[in-house]
């Protein structure tokens, strides 16, 4: 499941670092004799074509056979796909189709989702602290006289810790479990509750959307949501697999709760596309070279074509979007593809692993990047973090409201592109996050 992103900042200058400038390996120039009369400009035509033809191939090949890991998508493009147009800009003109993917069966360990240490920690509080909380939730009376009963807690130095029985978590309701989780998020030594799944509000829908899950299970999963920030969140899908009788039941389940909204971007060309300015945006680090003769290929088909944006993205993107990293054994050495490591190797040809590391992440940032106010360039990074500086997530800017992003350093956790809406929701706050933008200096 999903584990934060979460540091505290070094400075109040903020995080620092960044990935060197991109060196991509280039051939040399190749010279072609040139022809002249009819029959030239016969082979250009003809060549012309078949260039066109290849494009066109690679172009549709590249969507068909992507990536190892790829996920799972809820809803492939097709006859009815939504198609929305995104603010034209210097990245021209795009549309999204929305969709959810879910990670891969054979990344799905039953066993470990089952283990999680289940109970309330209430780090910090004392006696009367906690009577109060429990005093002002709503709270029907069978749970209030157990969480009141301090026959339940056991009061150590520092922390009271609570195991509320099934039926207590059950029948809880919506007003009282937003309000002690949210007091539990904020203790700290709470992960179901710090990192809850989420799915933005508005879209609980597709995210139980044609699950092959029993209806008994959706709805005790839904009268277990409640609300943080933008988000539906649901803190306690480990009890959730307990009630569970069938294995393949809780495999399912756990694909589910594991879904992401993302998005296929696309670029709409035509004749009346401006060339150079395409470039210059979707050539950034250096791809000029790279990229331009398929968009310049492409604005030459007739009655325009549809790009997938991908192809127009650093090759460190290319070869993971909608992928999901391999899982890793917890003493293992292998670097944790985070959310720092994907963002600040967004240009980079070979991953830096120290990346991985916030403390590494701020110093490449405070060498190689400057604050700008907006995001507004491709490959602009994102941070986010809290009122007190606790440093949140890095995303990568694509073009208007979309996104790079890998959503923790799980392996259930893909890299993706997300619209902004739906990353706030996979980091859900009732205390907006803060939202900072850095550029690189040599780009």
């Amino acid at each position: 499941m999903k584990s934060g992103d979460k540091h505290k900042k070094a400075a109040a200058g903020m995080p620092a670092a960044a990935s060197e400038r991109e060196q991509s390996a280039h051939g040399g120039d190749a010279r072609v004799p040139t022809e002249s009369g009819g029959r030239g400009a016969g082979l250009r035509g003809a060549r012309m074509l078949w260039l066109l033809v290849v494009v066109l191939l690679v172009v549709v090949g590249g969507l068909l056979v992507r990536a190892r890991q790829a996920g799972r998508p809820i809803e492939p493009a097709g006859e009815g796909t939504v198609r929305v147009p995104l603010p034209m800009g210097p990245w021209g003109s795009l549309e999204v189709v929305p969709m959810v993917i879910e990670p891969p069966d054979e990344f799905i360990f039953v066993s470990q989702q089952m283990s999680h240490p289940e109970g309330w920690v209430f780090s910090g509080y004392t006696a009367s602290r906690l009577a109060d909380l429990f005093n002002t939730s709503e709270l029907a009376d069978e749970a209030r006289a157990w969480l009141m009963n301090q026959k339940n807690w056991e009061i150590a130095s520092g922390h009271i810790r609570l195991q509320p029985p099934p039926e207590v978590v059950l029948n809880l309701g919506v007003a009282a479990r937003r309000k002690i989780y949210q007091a539990l998020a904020l203790c700290g030594g709470n992960p179901l509750h710090e990192n809850p799944q989420s799915y933005r509000v508005g879209g609980e829908a597709d995210w139980f959307k044609a699950t092959g899950l029993s209806q008994s299970t959706i709805a005790t999963a839904k009268a277990l949501l409640y609300p943080r920030g933008n988000a539906m969140c649901l803190s306690d899908w480990p009890l959730v697999l307990k009630l569970m009788e069938s294995q393949e039941e809780r495999r399912r389940f756990l694909e589910v709760t594991g879904r992401q909204t993302t998005v296929l971007l696309r670029l709409k060309l035509g004749q009346r596309s401006q060339l150079d300015k395409l470039v210059s945006y979707w050539g950034r680090g250096g791809r000029n070279k790279d990229i331009r003769p398929l968009i310049q290929s492409l604005t030459q088909v007739a009655g325009g074509v549809s790009l997938d944006v991908v192809h127009l993205l650093p090759r460190f993107v290319r070869s993971r979007i909608y992928n999901y990293p391999y899982p890793v054994e917890k003493d293992s050495k292998v670097a944790t593809p985070n959310c720092f490591w994907s963002a600040m190797n967004f240009f980079s040809d070979r991953a830096e692993d120290e990346l991985a590391d916030p403390s590494q992440m701020r110093a490449r940032l405070e060498r190689d990047f400057f604050a700008v106010e907006q995001p507004s360039l491709l490959g602009d990074v994102i941070l986010l973090s809290r009122q007190d500086g606790t440093l949140v997530h890095a995303a990568v800017f694509i073009a208007a409201d979309v996104v790079w992003t890998k959503n923790g350093a799980c392996h259930t956790q893909p890299w993706m592109f997300a619209r902004m809406e739906d990353l706030a929701a996979a980091y859900p706050s009732d205390t907006p996050l803060v939202m900072r933008a850095y550029r690189r200096k040599d780009l």
